[in-house]
């Protein structure tokens, strides 16, 4: 079973709706890496300036040691973050999900981001596709095919998550019921 490598964006969603369990349950059996350490960076620079449920991500030991590019990566890191900043150099964003695509691509893993762009990016990496990115919904969906949580409790915690002000990806900003994560 590989690694599931979570972004900010997507810790924060379950986080902001105190379902951080979910992520858990999902993704805990799964070996490490599970998040990096410029994702636990910008949850902790968050917390800093007051986004109170980013300290219950902080605490979660479920996630384990935060990974960190040896200096051989870094310039492998570099070109994903400049990719993701469609071609900005030298790139002021996206470093979390850069080194969540490195790991997921280094360990055959899988990413796990809300990011829009992040995600249509790192489906369009031969060695990830579509099959090795998942977002917040897809998230819950397997969480009810696996009885973990009701078809009717995942489609409160995506409109809760979205009532906490956060955005899940463009694709799945429309009416959702229960039946939309069966």
């Amino acid at each position: 079973m590989p690694p599931v490598l979570h972004d900010a964006v997507t810790l924060r969603h379950f986080a902001a709706v105190d379902a951080l369990d979910v992520l858990h349950a999902q993704h805990g059996r799964h070996p490490e890496p599970r998040w990096t350490e410029a994702v636990q960076d910008e949850i902790a620079a968050a917390e800093r300036a007051g986004e109170a449920h980013c300290a219950d991500i902080l605490s979660a030991s479920w996630l384990g040691a935060a990974a960190e590019p040896e200096e051989g990566n870094l310039a492998a890191v570099y070109r994903i973050q400049v990719g993701l900043n469609e071609g900005l150099r030298p790139p002021d964003a996206h470093l979390g999900e850069a080194q969540a695509i490195h790991f997921a691509e280094a360990t055959g893993g899988t990413v796990a981001t809300d990011d829009h762009g992040a995600y249509v990016f790192a489906t369009r990496r031969p060695s990830l596709g579509p099959g090795r990115v998942i977002d917040t919904v897809q998230i819950l969906r397997s969480a009810v095919a696996f009885g973990e949580i009701t078809s009717v409790q995942a489609a409160k915690i995506a409109d809760d998550i979205e009532s906490a002000g956060r955005s899940l990806r463009p694709e799945h900003r429309q009416s959702r019921n229960a039946a939309y994560f069966d």
